[in-house]
């Protein structure tokens, strides 16, 4: 059996979602988003769950009290890709696949999740990312592929040109990738010029650059990978879990 890890991204304000609270502890239907997440996580008996905690991080400890997490803390909110490398100091002498996943996507498969490993694993890739279409794809990283469907890079909408924009193509932010590369890659990351964060979706470009094996793999369930960010996206999501509840 091959060795997994899962980093789960919890350090950010939830600003839209009134950032008085840490988000990922919001509830819908009673339960809060980490523990809809952690259930699926946890079907994969994998070696460590690692979470990166920050603003509000006593809600998180609270909420998962006796559960089999380490944490690992954001000191400075810097992006995703400072947020990934602050997992390094726990995984000095592992080598597997490290998944990871935002915080705030109750909704996320076992399905979808053991496929996308599995195409990581067939290919032997440095990183595997899951993908959807969307009719409306703004605030989402879309897509780069070249004439014969390669991934070339992830653009970020506030880096994105008016023809970029057009892709309906989107990064649903659900990466696995082989521990080996994953760190060197990361501190090879620039800082963007105009949040002054570090995007983790910048390793597919580094990657790339070093002629490493990167998949997509394109859900065709939308529901599953959207991310709770506004007051309309909680109501929404209290729907589809009512709709999964009834169907299953």
């Amino acid at each position: 059996m091959e060795k997994l890890v899962f980093v789960i991204l919890a350090a950010g304000m939830g600003k839209r979602l009134g950032g008085e609270n840490q988000k990922t502890v919001k509830k819908i239907l009673g339960k809060s988003m980490l523990s809809y997440l952690l259930e699926t996580i946890k079907k994969f008996n994998p070696e460590k769950i690692i979470i990166v905690v920050g603003f509000k991080k006593e809600e998180i400890f609270e909420e998962l009290k006796g559960e089999k997490v380490e944490y690992v803390e954001q000191k400075e909110l810097k992006g995703t890709g400072d947020a990934v490398l602050c997992a390094e100091s726990l995984l000095k002498d592992y080598n597997g696949d490290i998944v990871v996943l935002n915080g705030d996507v109750p909704f996320i498969t076992e399905k979808t999740l053991r496929e996308l490993i599995k195409i990581h694993r067939e290919n032997g890739n440095s990183c595997s990312f899951l993908t959807v279409k969307l009719p409306n794809p703004k605030g989402f990283g879309r897509v780069i592929k070249d004439g014969n469907g390669k991934v070339l890079e992830i653009i970020e909408e506030i880096n994105a040109n008016e023809e970029q924009k057009k892709i309906d193509e989107v990064n649903a932010g659900v990466y696995v990738f082989n521990s080996k590369d994953l760190f060197p890659a990361l501190k090879k990351i620039k800082p963007n010029p105009i949040k002054k964060e570090y995007f983790l979706t910048d390793i597919i470009k580094i990657f790339n650059s070093e002629n490493k094996k990167i998949s997509i793999y394109l859900t065709n369930d939308p529901d599953e990978t959207i991310g709770i960010n506004t007051p309309e996206d909680l109501k929404k999501a209290e729907e589809i879990m009512k709709k999964r509840g009834l169907n299953g």
